[in-house]
C-alpha cells in the first residue's frame, strides 16, 4: 500500500477556517486528519503540500513513526506552529488510515482505552454558563472579563475577575468545573495578583497565565500559596518544547494541542513523559471535528488525561461530520468505529468557503501593543 495524494479542504466555521486534511492511497483506504490553527490556515495549507510531496507521497502509511520522522527531521527547519500544523494534520490523517487497515479504533494502537468515557468543557461565561451545563458540559473556561486592563490597575483587574468567578460559581454550583485562559497577557507579578483573586471559587486550573518564551518563570507561579492549579502548552510544538517545563514540574496540567503539536505521534508522547511527574493531560481543542474526534482518541489510551477542550462552533457545521459530539453528563462517548471513527462529507464541506477573517487585535490603555 502506498499514499498517493494529500488533499486539503479550508471550510469557514465563523469564528476561524478549519483546515481538513484527507490522505489518499492506492488501495482506496484514505484518512482524515486537521491542521487548524486560526488566522494562519493558508499558511499551513501551503506547508501540508510541501510535505506531501517531500516526505509522505509514495510512502506506505502503515509505517506511521517513520512519516513523521521523516516529516519532522528532512526539512531542516523543525516543528513551530506552522510545520507543526501541517505535520499534525497528515499524522492524524495516517493514523486514521492504520485503524481502518486493522478494523479497530486508533485507540486500540496506542494500548486500548483505559477509561470508558472521557469528560469535557466548553467556553463561556457569566451570560450563558447555564447553556454550557445544559447542554451537557462539566464545566465552562473563561477569561478574566470583558475590558480589563490588568498592567494598568492590578487591584482593580483582580476585583473584576473576582466577580466575574462569583458570577459563573453562583450560576453553575459548586459541582461544576470552572477554568480560565488568560493567553499570556500579563506579567509574573499581574498574574499572581489575579490568581489570588481566584482562591476561593475552586479553579481547576488557571490557563497561561504569562507567554510561553520564558518557561522559567513558570516556577514562581506555579509555587502560588492558594493552591491554584497552573495549565499550559497550547503555543509550545513538540516534546522538546515540554521537557524543560515537565522535568521541572513548573506546571500541573500540560495542554498540548493535536493540531499544532505534531498530531497523535507526538502528542502521547507529551502525556507519557508528563505522567511520571503526576501531572495531569488536558488536550487543547478548540479547533473542528476532526481535532476533536482525534484528540478523543488520545485521551482514551492516556492514563494521566483530565479533561478535553470542546468549542461549541463545532455545532455549528453539523452536516460535514458524522460523529456523536454531544457530552451527557459531562462527558463524550467513546468511538467504537475504525480509526479516528470519523467520516466527512466532501459535498457539504464545499458550502462553506475559506473567510479571510480579521482577528481582533488589542492595545493597552496607553496605545502600546498587549497580547491577544
Amino acid at each position: 500500500m502506498k499514499i498517493t495524494e494529500v488533499k486539503t479542504y479550508l471550510v469557514n466555521a465563523k469564528r476561524q477556517n478549519w483546515l481538513f486534511v484527507k490522505v489518499m492511497t492506492d488501495e482506496g483506504v484514505y484518512g482524515w486528519g486537521e491542521a487548524s490553527v486560526e488566522g494562519q490556515e493558508l499558511a499551513a495549507e501551503a506547508a501540508i503540500h510541501v510535505l506531501a510531496e517531500r516526505s509522505v507521497i509514495g510512502e506506505d502509511p502503515r509505517n506511521v513513526d517513520m512519516i513523521y520522522q521523516k516529516m519532522y527531521r528532512h526539512g531542516f527547519w523543525k516543528s513551530g506552529f506552522i510545520y507543526g500544523s501541517a505535520i499534525s494534520g497528515i499524522d492524524q490523517a495516517i493514523w486514521d488510515i492504520k485503524g481502518k487497515i486493522l478494523g479497530v479504533p486508533v485507540y486500540e494502537l496506542l494500548g486500548g482505552r483505559v477509561r470508558d468515557k472521557i469528560r469535557t468543557y466548553t467556553h463561556g461565561g457569566p451570560h450563558n454558563a447555564a447553556q454550557c451545563i445544559e447542554m451537557g458540559f462539566a464545566g465552562l473556561k473563561t477569561g478574566i472579563g470583558p475590558g480589563i486592563e490588568v498592567a494598568n490597575d492590578r487591584y482593580a483587574a483582580a476585583k473584576s475577575f473576582a466577580k466575574v468567578l462569583e458570577d459563573v460559581r453562583k450560576i453553575i454550583g459548586d459541582d461544576k468545573i470552572i477554568a480560565v485562559d488568560h493567553h499570556g497577557q500579563s506579567t509574573v507579578r499581574d498574574s499572581l495578583a489575579l490568581i489570588e483573586a481566584a482562591k476561593d471559587y475552586n479553579l481547576h486550573f488557571f490557563e497561561e497565565p504569562i507567554t510561553p518564551e520564558n518557561a522559567q518563570l513558570y516556577r514562581t507561579i506555579h509555587d502560588n500559596p492558594w493552591n491554584v492549579p497552573i495549565a499550559a502548552g497550547e503555543r509550545l510544538y513538540s516534546r522538546f518544547d515540554f521537557r524543560e517545563i515537565i522535568s521541572n514540574q513548573w506546571l500541573d496540567i500540560v495542554q498540548p494541542d493535536i493540531c499544532h503539536c505534531g498530531g497523535i505521534s507526538e502528542i502521547r508522547k507529551i502525556a507519557y513523559m508528563a505522567e511520571p511527574y503526576l501531572i495531569k493531560f488536558a488536550p487543547h481543542s478548540p479547533n473542528g471535528p476532526v481535532a476533536t474526534a482525534a484528540s478523543i482518541q488520545v485521551a482514551a489510551a492516556m492514563q494521566n488525561f483530565d479533561i478535553l477542550e470542546f468549542a461549541q462552533t463545532v455545532y455549528l457545521r453539523p452536516e460535514i461530520y458524522d460523529i456523536d459530539l454531544k457530552p451527557v453528563d459531562g462527558y463524550f462517548k467513546i468511538p467504537t468505529k475504525p480509526g479516528l471513527g470519523i467520516e466527512l462529507d466532501e459535498e457539504a464541506l464545499a458550502k462553506y468557503p475559506y473567510e479571510n477573517i480579521q482577528y481582533t487585535a488589542r492595545y493597552r490603555a496607553d496605545g502600546s501593543v498587549a497580547e491577544i
